[in-house]
């Protein structure tokens, strides 16, 4: 006979979370929406949605706290400063606004939890939360999308030596009081190790894919093709965040060296911080192979990911084990012909060796970029090869029953005194936007 279940109750805090269309806001959202769909009981901690544009949602004026519901999951949402083009004051009194706003809806979502799931790189929101649930006796998991504040320091956001020191401390104090560590790669579990006395706790908790969802798109029915690409053009596309981390300006100039190849056209696809500093370059160099759109409708993902000719995914030089792109995943998962511009021994360019399901280059040589991105077109690389690998290998090591599911099972074994308790979940619902980062 069955045993007798009994749910598990868990607490996400986030400063991103739906209806946020890209990067961790995605990221965690599904994390929610699978725990969900097993049987656990959610509550969600959050900001009002604002990434990334960096301002706040329409429809979410005149309050400084919110209540909803995301199917099954409460959402407890509080008030914070936002502004587009953040610079150091506008993140610290982000951070600030959040973190004194978000302590009641922190209590509430803990109230009744067995564990909490602290998302992080919001290091003062993240150590207000494991502050209050250490007062309240619960487990504290730390869920580290980006290493910061080595990211921020790295890629020159962070810069002051008070605000770095501060940073670095409380880094260190939440991995000294978190019960587990969960980071997305090797490369970033070894930098959290460095920083902690106890890297056993740490646990690589990759992004995931829906491999259904991702399930390639055959050219002759491709909407995005259809929609967006003219007939005959060769298309690169970028899609998702339009941050610092994306190394845009690589991308304006490869366009620049291949203006004169008439077929190939640069779709960059998004929202995010450098966006107006992104379209100001692309007309000063007057760029007419780049066009750029706005986020795309979900059901459209598959589609423009696996339709595009190449899918770029550039990054930084300095982003080599701080952070790993979801967009990789993602489109790693649709079968996407994937050109990574990144440092060779970054995560990003250890998971397209190992896939063998793209080719990597340099993150500082458009001259570079321009040879990969005409080496696909001129038919000098297997792209049937690399979809294939890239498909495969995002199943076999993303699919998201796979990655989340032992977590499920876990959380209810504990509820339910030790005993394994299986399931039969339904179908986990379609996430409106695009994973991508």
């Amino acid at each position: 006979m069955r045993p007798f279940v009994i749910d598990a109750r868990v607490a996400i805090i986030t400063s991103n979370f739906s209806p946020e269309r890209t990067g961790i806001g995605q990221v965690t959202t599904e994390f929610a929406r699978f725990l969900s769909s097993e049987g656990i009981e959610v509550r969600v901690a959050t900001a009002f949605p604002y990434y990334p544009e960096w301002r706040i949602y329409a429809g979410y004026e005149g309050s400084l706290w919110r209540e909803e519901r995301l199917g099954n999951i409460k959402v407890f949402r509080a008030w914070h400063h936002a502004t587009e083009a953040p610079r150091a004051f506008s993140r610290i009194a982000h951070e600030f606004s959040l973190c004194l706003l978000s302590i009641p809806n922190i209590i509430r979502a803990l109230r009744g939890a067995s564990t909490a799931y602290i998302v992080s790189p919001d290091l003062a929101l993240a150590w207000v939360a494991s502050s209050i649930a250490g007062v309240m006796r619960k487990r504290r998991v730390l869920f580290v999308q980006d290493v910061m504040p080595d990211a921020a320091i790295e890629l020159g956001m962070l810069r002051s030596p008070v605000l770095i020191a501060v940073s670095r401390h409380l880094a260190r104090a939440l991995y000294a009081a978190a019960d587990e560590i969960y980071t997305l790669g090797d490369g970033m579990r070894r930098r959290i190790g460095e920083a902690t006395s106890a890297p056993e706790k740490i646990r690589v908790v990759p992004n995931t894919i829906d491999a259904l969802e991702l399930a390639p798109v055959p050219l002759e029915a491709n909407r995005f093709r259809r929609q967006f690409v003219p007939e005959g053009k060769f298309a690169v596309v970028h899609a998702g965040n339009m941050g610092e981390k994306q190394n845009l300006p690589l991308l304006l100039r490869t366009a620049a060296l291949l203006r004169d190849e008439p077929d190939i056209h640069f779709f960059v696809i998004g929202d995010g911080a450098v966006r107006d500093s992104f379209l100001r370059q692309k007309a000063d160099m007057q760029l007419d192979n780049v066009t750029h759109a706005g986020f795309l409708d979900r059901e459209l993902l598959p589609d423009m990911l696996c339709g595009a000719d190449v899918f770029l995914v550039s990054q930084v030089p300095e982003a080599i084990d701080i952070v790993v792109p979801s967009k990789l995943v993602t489109a790693m998962g649709a079968g996407a012909m994937v050109v990574a511009a990144c440092a060779p021994h970054s995560e990003t360019g250890e998971i397209v060796s190992a896939s063998g399901g793209g080719i990597t280059t340099s993150p500082e040589d458009e001259s570079a970029l321009a040879r990969s991105i005409l080496s696909v077109r001129d038919g000098e690389v297997d792209t049937a090869r690399c979809r294939r690998n890239a498909r495969a290998y995002a199943v076999k090591h993303f699919s998201r029953r796979e990655v989340y599911g032992p977590i499920a099972d876990s959380l209810r074994a504990a509820a339910n005194g030790g005993l394994p308790s299986p399931r039969q979940p339904e179908a986990e619902p379609a996430l409106p936007g695009a994973a991508l980062d």
